[in-house]
């Protein structure tokens, strides 16, 4: 963000494990927030976290997608513009190509059909998908992100929740790129994403992850951490757990940051995931 918001105990609230349904066990105090470990699934969450309300002025503010991967800025085209030279841009070009590149992989054939993603930021991803080739829809919270994805780059996408998105179900595809860890439930968020998918189709997602080497030495200091918009950190075996109560099931993960899909990322992976018969 722009600038530093001071948050405090009267923006949280606690919440129970999405999986359990039980209160979680202290890992990290980072007041007003917790960091919590279920006592029965392992799922790491953050409890007290923000109220819905703050997080959506939190995603709501104009500095929220400026630098880390978004370099300079995409605001108003910006992403165009300056934004071609930029370190972080590129890499988020590399990440792009490669889940594209992935996901005609795991499907055995090129571009072709409906895809949505959520989550979908300044529609970056989604404009190359749909150069690509692909019927592209999107979801995404950040009143500004969505607003430059339809206004500027003339996309499709929903701003809210992917509940309340007026979608038609039957979608190949499926993305969720660094957005389970954001949303308030990811339980009904990838069971919504199932009753999306096609029965053929296939979800891909990013998400950092909780036992990946970076957050196990550095603790509080993870870069990732993030406890304002983080709210769920996950590990391959309680991401499999958690598809698996959506009708999902984990098929692979891409953890090697020397695959372009995953380029430079030490703590994060991608996902892929396929309906289970019904």
């Amino acid at each position: 963000m722009t600038a530093a918001v001071t948050w405090t105990s009267e923006d949280t609230e606690e919440v129970d494990c999405c999986l359990c349904g039980v209160r979680g066990r202290p890992v990290h105090d980072l007041a007003p927030f917790g960091v919590v470990r279920c006592p029965r699934c392992g799922l790491v969450f953050v409890s007290p976290r923000l109220r819905p309300e703050a997080l959506q002025r939190l995603y709501d503010d104009v500095g929220y997608f400026e630098g880390g991967v978004y370099g300079g800025g995409v605001e108003d085209g910006g992403a165009e513009r300056s934004g071609r030279f930029d370190p972080a841009m590129l890499l988020q070009r590399t990440w792009t190509a490669g889940r594209l590149a992935l996901l005609d992989r795991v499907r055995g054939r090129g571009a072709g059909g409906r895809l949505l993603e959520v989550g979908a930021g300044y529609g970056l991803f989604l404009d190359a998908a749909r150069r690509a080739g692909w019927e592209a829809s999107g979801v995404e919270l950040s009143r500004t992100g969505a607003r430059h994805a339809r206004e500027v780059l003339g996309l499709d996408v929903f701003c809210g929740q992917l509940a309340d998105a007026p979608l038609r179900p039957g979608f190949d595809v499926v993305c969720a790129w660094d957005t389970v860890e954001h949303v308030p439930d990811p339980l009904e968020f990838w069971r919504t994403a199932r009753s999306l998918v096609a029965d053929d189709g296939v979800v891909l997602f990013s998400t950092p992850y909780v036992s990946s080497l970076p957050a196990r030495l550095l603790g509080t200091r993870w870069w990732t951490l993030k406890p304002a918009e983080h709210i769920w950190h996950f590990t391959p075996r309680t991401h499999a757990v958690l598809l698996a109560r959506a009708g999902l099931a984990l098929t692979r993960v891409v953890r090697s940051p020397l695959a372009a899909a995953n380029a430079g990322r030490l703590d994060s992976l991608v996902g892929v995931a396929r309906p289970v018969p019904r």
